[in-house]
C-alpha cells in the first residue's frame, strides 16, 4: 500500500477525554493532504501530547495498519522537536500499536487474528463478569444513565463524529465495569488500555456504520434491565465477541491460508 508524504496544513484538535486521545478532523488522511497532528499545547509534557495524538490517530484509523510513522513530519505538524515524538513512539511500541520493521522503520501494527483474540477474549470475559455482577446491583438511575450514554453515542453517530463516538463508547463500558462494584475488575479493565479499542477503526472498514456501532449497545442495557445475571453476562460478552469474530472473518478472507477459527473458541457464556 503506497503512502504519500505531502505538504500539509495544520488544523485544530479535539480530545476524547475518556481515552486521552487528541486528533483532528473527521476523515482519514494518513500522512497526506491534511494535518492529523495538532499543535501541542505548551502547558503539558510534550511527550504526553505526542503520545495521545499518535494513539488517537491509530485508534480512529487516520494512521492505518502498515503505514509508516514518520517522526520528522509528525514533529513538524505538531510544532515540536523530534525528541517527544521518539519517546511517544517507544511507548506505542510497548503498547503494541506500532512496530519496527527493517528497511521500513516504524509502522502502525497490523491487525492480526492473534491480536484480536488476545485483546478481545480478555475484554469479553471482564465485561461479561462486570455485567453479571452489575445486574444484581443496578437500579433505575443506573439504567437511565446507560440509556443517556446510548443516546449520546447515537447523537455523535448522526453527526458523523467518530472521535466523540469512541469516547462515549469507552465511557459506556466503563460505566458497566463500575456498576460491578469491584475495584480490582475495574482496574484490570482499565489496564487493557488501547488494546481494547483497536478494532474501532477496523470495524468501520468492515462495513459497520457509526449508527450501527452505537445501536449495538442497546441489548446490553435491555439485558441488565431484566436483572438476570446470566443474561446480562451473555449480552455483554457477545457484544465484544461478535465484533471480533466479524473482523477475524474479514482477516481470514484476506489471508485464505489461515485456519478458520471455530465458533466455540469465541462464544459468549451460556
Amino acid at each position: 500500500m503506497p503512502f504519500g508524504f505531502q505538504e500539509v496544513l495544520l488544523t485544530p484538535y479535539r480530545s476524547v477525554r475518556d481515552l486521552g486521545v487528541i486528533t483532528c478532523g473527521n476523515e482519514h488522511v494518513g500522512m497526506g493532504a491534511t494535518a492529523i497532528f495538532p499543535q501541542a499545547p505548551s502547558f503539558r509534557p510534550l511527550r504526553h501530547d505526542a503520545y495521545e495524538a499518535l494513539r488517537g490517530a491509530i485508534l480512529l484509523g487516520r494512521l492505518r495498519p502498515g503505514e509508516r510513522v514518520v517522526e520528522a513530519e509528525i514533529a513538524r505538524q505538531m510544532g515540536i522537536s523530534r525528541g517527544p515524538i521518539r519517546e511517544a513512539v517507544r511507548q506505542l511500541e510497548q503498547d503494541g500499536l506500532v512496530e519496527y520493521q527493517p528497511r521500513r522503520g516504524v509502522i502502525v501494527a497490523e491487525v492480526t487474528r492473534e491480536r484480536v483474540l488476545d485483546a478481545y477474549s480478555v475484554r469479553a470475559e471482564l465485561e461479561g463478569f462486570a455485567a453479571r455482577l452489575g445486574a444484581e446491583r443496578i437500579g433505575p438511575a443506573d439504567l437511565a444513565h446507560l440509556a443517556e450514554s446510548l443516546e449520546v453515542m447515537q447523537r455523535h453517530a448522526r453527526a458523523n463524529d467518530a472521535e466523540a463516538l469512541l469516547g462515549a463508547d469507552v465511557g459506556f463500558h466503563r460505566q458497566i465495569c463500575a456498576l460491578a462494584g469491584n475495584r480490582v475488575l475495574l482496574r484490570l479493565w482499565t489496564s487493557l488500555g488501547p488494546h481494547a479499542w483497536t478494532l474501532f477503526s477496523a470495524a468501520q472498514l468492515r462495513g459497520y456504520t457509526l449508527a450501527a456501532l452505537a445501536q449495538r449497545h442497546r441489548p446490553i442495557i435491555e439485558a441488565l434491565r431484566t436483572g438476570d445475571p446470566a443474561q446480562a453476562e451473555r449480552a455483554a460478552a457477545e457484544h465484544t465477541l461478535e465484533l471480533a469474530r466479524n473482523i477475524i472473518d474479514h482477516l481470514d478472507a484476506l489471508q485464505p491460508g489461515l485456519v478458520v477459527l471455530p465458533q466455540q473458541e469465541m462464544a459468549a457464556p451460556r
